[in-house]
């Protein structure tokens, strides 16, 4: 365990440089993992999510939310690379549909909370969900603007740099020490060929 936490500091020390010397390339990686993460997060919903409770209401906000959950993502990877001569202003309207995607599917994450509460299926997970939404919400709106949003992605690189770094020391230094045990197998044998 303690070098699978040692090289994952390292890998998020790396994505943060990249993140703050490149960070318009950045958003448009945040764009197309966004939208990867939207569909497999519709495919979720619509294959599991959707048979936690056996009412109409909340079938169809799951539905919902599915199918608007896979249609943005699929539009977040494909469309910068239909509209190629264009990508650059395609990538910045992206940000704006997935601001407000999350704004929505925060709300209807709600909704099914507020379904599940009460039943014996815990629903806190969605509370959680909508919140982080909201919060990604607002830094999608940030970074859309061509000027703050550069600094915010670099601040936001720089924050994971550090944090990387931090982690792989710590990782490091609180690494399990490993003592090979001498060959007790042997020692065993030649007493009981000494006691034979």
């Amino acid at each position: 365990m303690g070098k699978t936490n040692f090289f994952f500091g390292i890998l998020a020390a790396v994505v943060g440089f990249i993140v703050l010397v490149a960070p318009e390339a950045s958003i448009k990686v945040v764009v197309i993992l966004l939208g990867a993460a939207a569909v497999m997060n519709g495919f979720y919903d619509l294959l599991k999510v959707r048979n936690f409770l056996d009412d109409s209401r909340y079938k169809l906000n799951v539905m919902t939310h599915s199918l608007m959950s896979i249609t943005i993502g699929l539009l977040a990877i494909f469309l910068p690379f239909v509209l190629f001569s264009a990508a650059e202003a395609v990538f910045r309207l992206m940000l704006y549909v997935l601001a407000v995607y999350l704004l929505v599917a925060a709300i209807m994450r709600f909704f099914m909370f507020a379904m599940l509460k009460g039943k014996d299926i815990e629903g806190g997970l969605f509370l959680l969900e909508s919140v982080s939404e909201v919060v990604a919400a607002v830094l999608l709106f940030i970074m859309a603007s061509q000027r703050i949003g550069v600094i915010i992605v670099r601040i936001l690189g720089l924050a994971i740099l550090l944090l990387g770094t931090c982690y792989a020391i710590y990782a490091y230094r609180n690494a399990p020490i490993v003592i090979e045990p001498e060959s007790i197998k042997d020692a065993d044998s030649s007493d009981s060929a000494t006691s034979k």
